[in-house]
């Protein structure tokens, strides 16, 4: 019985892997209702440092708010540094609230309320999970001798992105839920001769877009 090349068993593989490494998002459905907005109401995007060593204020924008003015674009957004910054100590790093009972302390402080009513600032969006993992599988084996050298083999990965977000509205002093959403894909990169990923799941854009869709149609009445 004649025994098949390694090139033509890691080919297959290969095509049998690319046939499978399609991103998939996964969201819990909705559970909640949002109050429309109007051009004085104004959206603030946070990170919970304390918890999110991967995503900072900056990345929490580029992640939901892209999404979110895609779907409407006349949402109102301040700058999380200018929420912080006004509201002083309030939200400096070390003094963000990390459950429920924290923010209705903070919330509920007369002062507090006063520099939110001045920013007209309705809801805060705020970042409670985020990450990625990766599951690595298959192998490349590299070498060389007097002809050269190379690498031979493959590997695949599989990659799972999640990302949970808090909602409250400022005006009510109230918690309004969370969304969380998850996507999962397969990257896959063959060698022949030297190692090359041919496809690389977009799990964490894929997750940013759909909460941010989702965010943005429920405060547009959607």
């Amino acid at each position: 019985m004649k025994r098949l090349s390694p090139i033509i068993i890691i080919t297959g593989l290969l095509v049998q892997l690319c046939l499978h490494a399609c991103t998939t998002v996964n969201s819990q459905p909705e559970s909640h209702r949002l109050d429309n907005l109007n051009f004085s109401n104004k959206i603030a995007l946070l990170s919970n440092l304390e918890n999110n060593q991967d995503f900072d204020d900056n990345d929490v924008d580029k992640c939901i708010r892209p999404a979110m003015q895609k779907v409407n674009p006349e949402l109102t957004f301040i700058s999380a540094k200018e929420f912080r910054d006004s509201l002083y100590p309030y939200f400096t790093p070390s003094n963000t609230p990390h459950d429920l009972e924290g923010y209705q302390r903070i919330l509920n402080k007369s002062e507090v309320q006063q520099r939110i009513n001045s920013l007209g600032v309705r809801y805060l969006i705020i970042l409670t999970k985020g990450g990625s993992d990766n599951a690595w599988h298959g192998g490349i084996l590299c070498g060389a001798g007097y002809g050269g050298g190379g690498c031979l083999g493959l590997s695949w990965w599989n990659r799972k992105s999640e990302l949970g977000l808090a909602i409250w509205d400022l005006r009510n002093k109230s918690y309004e839920g969370n969304l969380k959403a998850d996507a999962t894909g397969t990257g896959i990169m063959p060698a022949f001769g030297l190692p090359i990923p041919v496809y690389m799941p977009a799990t964490q854009s894929a997750v940013c877009k759909e909460l941010g869709t989702r965010l943005g149609k429920l405060l547009s009445g959607q």
